[in-house]
């Protein structure tokens, strides 16, 4: 018994840029780009969309390279909002989707801890996981992780409990040198 089996197209991922927009995601962009440096808010009444949809979408397209977010900017409200802009005219360049996948990669067992035990190796003094972190473009949770691992090894030293801060272990230090 033969099955015959028909081939389908795989729809593209949201992130491929040669994706055309939702008319929702072209409001949004057009408010962004008449009004740069607004919080998702302004920028969800700009564009007459919903207020808990700009921001999914703000989010995406910071992850694919097309804005910047400008961290928590007070301006005199209770909270301080993230403000928004764009980074490209309207689509990213090869080397924006790269940046995206390869961080997104997943590393290997025991690779973010090689890291962390080259950066610790590499740079002197004490560091909190969420300056090795950053250091690394890498979640300062597993970075924390590892740096527990690597002090249970004893090649690193926790310096400080609160906060949390690690730096290379003297006789790992004097081996290396």
């Amino acid at each position: 018994m033969s099955i015959n089996r028909t081939l389908r197209a795989v729809p593209t991922p949201a992130t491929d840029p040669a994706k055309p927009r939702t008319e929702t995601e072209e409001k949004l962009w057009q408010a962004l780009r008449d009004n740069p440096g607004s919080t998702a808010t302004a920028l969800s009444t700009a564009a007459g969309i919903g207020k808990s949809t700009a921001p999914k979408i703000l989010t995406r397209w910071e992850k694919d390279g097309l804005v910047a977010r400008t961290a928590r900017i007070a301006d005199g409200g209770s909270r301080p909002a993230d403000r928004w802009s764009t980074t490209t005219d309207d689509q990213p360049t090869d080397d924006q989707p790269g940046k995206q996948s390869e961080k997104s990669q997943r590393l290997a067992p025991g690779a973010l801890r090689g890291m962390v035990e080259d950066y610790l190796r590499d740079n002197s003094g004490e560091f909190s996981p969420n300056a090795i972190g950053k250091a690394l473009d890498r979640s300062s949770g597993a970075v924390n992780n590892a740096l527990e691992k690597l002090v249970e090894s004893g090649y690193a030293v926790r310096t400080s409990d609160k906060p949390r801060k690690y730096s290379l272990a003297a006789t790992t230090a004097a081996t290396t040198e």
